[in-house]
C-alpha cells in the first residue's frame, strides 16, 4: 500500500476556476508525494485538460512531466454523472470525456479507472438498478481491457430531497450492492473491482472494517476522506468522526496492495494560495503516519 492524492489536491480555486493540472502535479511533487490519482472528474463541467480537441498533446505533456518528476499514476477518476438518469441532458458529452479519461490513463500509467454507476431516482426495483448498470459498464470495462486497465466501482451514498425533505436510498450505496454488482459483472470480465470511499461510507453510518473484510481483494482502489457524518466534506483524516486506526489494520488483515489515495480537495479550494503548500505538506506526513498504522 502507497499513499497518493488526487490532483483535484490543487484544483478548484476560491475564484471558481480550477487549477491546471500540471501544476497541481508540480506541488503535490513539492510536498513529498509521489503517487497520483488523476482526476477528470469535472471534464466537461469546468472544460479541463481532456475536454479540448488537443487533448491528446496534453496527455503527452502530462506524461512527460510525470517522468520528469519520477512520479507514478495508481488510479484515476472518470468523470461522473447519474449514468442510468434517462433525463440527463448532456450524456453525448459526458460519454466522450469518459472514453477520454479512459485512454489518457492508460496513457499516463493509470492501471485503474474510478467510475461511478447510477441509481434511478425514487426507484426501489433492485433488480432494474443493477441491469442497468450492467448494461452501461459493460462497454466501459471492454473499452478499459482494450487500453490494459480496470475498472473501480465506488460506493456511494443515499442523498437528502430538500423539496420533500425526505432521504432518497441510492443503488450502491449499500456494500452488498456494490459486492453484487461487480461479482456479476466478473463472471464476464476480469477487469472489475471496488473503489472505497471512507467518506462516502461514513455517510451511510458503515461499520467500515466490517466493509473492507466483506470486500476482501474486490477492493483494488481507496478515496480517502473524512466527514461529519452528515455532508461529503472531503476532509483529511482526524477532522470527522471516521476511525482510522482499526480501518488502517483492517487493510492490513485483507492485505490491501493499492493506493491509499487522498480524495480531499476540500482542504484547499478555499485556501489561499501562499498557504497550499503548507497544507500539502501537512497532509503527506500525515498519510505517512497513517500507513504505520498498517504495518
Amino acid at each position: 500500500m502507497k499513499l497518493s492524492t488526487t490532483t483535484l489536491f490543487y484544483g478548484p480555486r476560491p475564484d471558481g476556476s480550477v487549477a491546471p493540472m500540471l501544476e497541481s502535479i508540480r506541488r503535490i511533487h513539492r510536498a513529498g508525494f509521489r503517487d497520483l490519482d488523476l482526476n477528470f472528474a469535472w471534464t466537461r463541467r469546468h472544460k479541463t485538460e481532456l475536454f479540448y480537441q488537443d487533448w491528446r498533446e496534453w496527455i503527452q505533456e502530462c506524461r512527460s512531466l510525470i517522468g520528469e518528476l519520477g512520479m507514478t499514476v495508481s488510479q484515476s477518476h472518470a468523470p461522473f454523472y447519474n449514468v442510468i438518469d434517462p433525463d440527463y441532458p448532456y450524456r453525448e458529452e459526458e460519454e466522450e470525456m469518459v472514453r477520454r479519461s479512459i485512454i489518457a490513463s492508460s496513457e499516463l500509467g493509470a492501471g485503474i479507472v474510478v467510475i461511478h454507476g447510477g441509481s434511478l431516482p425514487y426507484c426501489p426495483d433492485y433488480r432494474k438498478n443493477k441491469r442497468e448498470n450492467i448494461e452501461y459498464l459493460k462497454p466501459h470495462l471492454e473499452l478499459a481491457a482494450e487500453y490494459g486497465v480496470k475498472i473501480a466501482i465506488e460506493n456511494l451514498f443515499d442523498i437528502n430531497d430538500s423539496e420533500k425533505r425526505v432521504r432518497v436510498p441510492r443503488y450502491l450505496a449499500d456494500p452488498e450492492d456494490l459486492i453484487d454488482l461487480v461479482d456479476t459483472l466478473h463472471q464476464s470480465y476480469d477487469n472489475v473491482g471496488i473503489v472505497w470511499d471512507f467518506g462516502h461510507a461514513n455517510l451511510m453510518h458503515w461499520n467500515q472494517p466490517e466493509c473492507l473484510e466483506m470486500m476482501g481483494d474486490r477492493l483494488i482502489a481507496t478515496h480517502v476522506q473524512d466527514n461529519y457524518g452528515v455532508i461529503d466534506d472531503h476532509l483529511l483524516p482526524y477532522l470527522g468522526t471516521i476511525e482510522w486506526e482499526p480501518i488502517m489494520k483492517t487493510l492490513k488483515k485483507i492485505n490491501y496492495q493499492g493506493a491509499f489515495a487522498y480524495e480531499t480537495h476540500k482542504m484547499t479550494d478555499r485556501l489561499p494560495d501562499p498557504m497550499i503548500d503548507a497544507m500539502m505538506r501537512y497532509a503527506y506526513e500525515l498519510g505517512e503516519y497513517l500507513l504505520t498504522l498498517a504495518n
